[in-house]
This record gives structure tokens, C-alpha cells and sequence, in this order.
């Protein structure tokens, strides 16, 4: 999993709203829900033929 700016502690002082809204394309930092969802189907029976993948969860930042 490569995650990008996920609004946590960790970012705080280091992006503002409008640096945000100017790097990654869906305009705002992703939360931390969305990264534990992907964590829970990963470790799901649904992913079970994932393999050897990094998913990218970062609001379509390349």
C-alpha cells in the first residue's frame, strides 16, 4: 500500500489546505477511515487472490 497525504498527526504543519488542494487532484488530504478500509478488504476473503501489488491510495497523485 503506498498511501499519500492522509490527515493524521503525522502531516500536521507540514500541508496546508491550499498545498493540499494543489497536489493531489481530489483536492483534499484522504483520512485515515479510507486507508483502514482498504487495510480490511485486503485482509478480506474478497482479496484473497491479491498478490504482490502496491495500491496506491493517495486522491490520484502520481
Amino acid at each position: 500500500m503506498a498511501p499519500g497525504i492522509i490527515a493524521t498527526g503525522m502531516i500536521d504543519g507540514s500541508f496546508n489546505a491550499e498545498a493540499i488542494k494543489k497536489i493531489v487532484p481530489m483536492q483534499r488530504a484522504g483520512q485515515p477511515e479510507e486507508v483502514a478500509n482498504l487495510v480490511a478488504f485486503l485482509a478480506s476473503d474478497e482479496a484473497a487472490y491479491i498478490s504482490g501489488q502496491v495500491i496506491s491510495i493517495n486522491g490520484g497523485m502520481i
